[in-house]
């Protein structure tokens, strides 16, 4: 990731042509760390 990205942990909602966004949080430490071992 660049200098300045942010990586959030979304909760959102499909209903027929919509998407409701339930909410968006920066990730954890530990959420950022799992993230990079499996998308590498």
């Amino acid at each position: 990731m660049a200098e300045g990205d942010v990586l959030l942990y979304v909760a959102y909602a499909e209903r027929q042509d919509r998407i409701r966004l339930i909410s968006a949080r920066r990730v954890t430490q530990y959420e950022q760390k799992d993230y990079f071992q499996q998308n590498a």
